[in-house]
C-alpha cells in the first residue's frame, strides 16, 4: 500500500485526485446540495481543504503564474467563499473551479503519449548510476533495451554524474555526425536534485546537453522526466522548459516512478537491481515503440 501511495504522488497522478476532490466539493456547494446538510457541508469543506496540500505533494512543476493564481483562488474560496452568501460563494467558487481546470488542462499532456512509435537505428544513453549499472546487475537496461529493439547501443552513463559532469564527461564521446534515425536517451538530473544543485547551474548544463546531443544529424532526443522530491519542483520545471525549447520528447515521470517504487527493483530506492533494469527496459520499449 505504501508503494502504491508513493507512486500516486511521484507519478503526478495525485494532482488529478486532488483536483477531483476539490471540484466535487465545490460543485456540491455551488449547486446548493449542502445547504440543508451541515454534516455533509463540513465533510465537503474538509475535502476542499485537504485537496490543496495533496496537490502540492504531487510534485507538479506548474508555471509560477498559474500556480500562484490557482493557490490564491482555491484558498480564497475554501476559507472565505465556501458556504458563504450566494454572490460571494459563486464569484470565488467559479474562479477557483476555472483555476483548477486550467491546471489540469496544462498538466494532462505531460501524462500522455505524444509521439508516433519510433524506430531508431542506433541508441545512445547519457545518464548516471541509474543507467551505468555497477550495483550487482548482470545486464543494464540500455543493453536490454537495445537487445529488445534489435539495435546497437552505446551506453555513456557514469555513476554519480550530475548534468554538469555529464556535459563534460559523456557528451564529448557522442559522434558529432551520425544518422538521422539515431536516438539519444538522456537520464540525468537525479543527482542534481538530491544534491540541491542550484537551478541555474542545472539548467545551463542540461541546455548544453540537449544542444550537443542533437548533433548535426538532428538525432531524436528522449529526456526522462524526474519524479520530484517535495520542494524540488524547479528541476522538473527546467526539464519541461528545455524539452519544449529543443523539441525533445519528454518521457513521463511515471516511468521512473513505477520502476523505482517496484518491489525488488532497487537495492536502496535509487540503484537498480537486475529486476529493476529489466523493468525499466520494458517500460521504455513500450513508450518508444508501441508497435514493437
Amino acid at each position: 500500500m505504501r508503494a502504491v501511495l508513493l507512486y500516486h504522488a511521484y507519478s503526478g497522478q495525485l494532482l488529478f485526485s486532488a483536483a477531483t476532490l476539490f471540484l466535487a466539493a465545490a460543485t456540491a456547494d455551488l449547486c446548493g446540495l449542502l445547504d440543508a446538510r451541515p454534516l455533509m457541508r463540513r465533510g465537503a469543506g474538509f475535502l476542499a481543504v485537504l485537496a490543496i496540500p495533496l496537490a502540492g505533494l504531487s510534485g507538479t512543476p506548474l508555471p509560477v503564474i498559474l500556480a500562484v493564481f490557482a493557490l490564491a483562488a482555491t484558498f480564497a474560496y475554501t476559507f472565505i467563499g465556501f458556504g458563504a452568501r450566494r454572490r460571494l460563494r459563486y464569484s470565488l467558487g467559479v474562479t477557483a473551479i476555472v483555476a483548477v481546470l486550467m491546471v489540469c488542462a496544462i498538466e494532462v499532456p505531460y501524462h500522455l503519449r505524444r509521439h508516433l512509435p519510433l524506430h531508431p537505428s542506433r541508441l545512445f544513453v547519457v545518464g548516471d548510476s541509474l543507467s551505468s549499472g555497477g550495483f550487482g546487475e548482470r545486464t543494464t537496461w540500455p543493453e536490454l533495451l537495445g537487445r529488445n529493439l534489435g539495435i546497437p547501443v552505446t551506453n555513456l552513463a557514469l555513476p554519480s554524474d550530475t548534468a554538469t559532469a555529464a556535459l563534460q564527461n559523456q557528451i564529448p564521446l557522442l559522434p558529432v555526425r551520425g544518422q538521422r534515425e539515431e536516438c539519444v536517451i538522456i537520464e540525468i538530473g537525479g543527482n542534481d536534485m538530491l544534491d540541491g544543485m542550484p537551478g541555474d547551474q542545472f539548467a545551463a548544463a542540461l541546455d548544453g546537453i540537449l544542444t550537443a546531443a542533437r548533433g548535426e544529424s538532428r538525432r531524436t532526443e528522449i529526456l526522462l522526466e524526474l519524479p520530484l522530491l517535495p520542494g524540488r519542483w524547479q528541476y522538473g520545471a527546467i526539464q519541461r522548459r528545455l524539452a519544449a525549447k529543443h523539441d525533445v520528447l519528454l518521457a513521463p515521470k511515471r516511468i521512473l516512478a513505477r520502476v523505482l517504487l517496484g518491489r525488488g527493483n532497487t537495492s536502496d530506492g535509487i540503484h537498480l537491481l537486475q529486476q529493476g533494469h529489466e523493468a525499466l527496459a520494458r517500460e521504455l520499449e513500450r513508450w518508444i515503440d508501441a508497435e514493437h
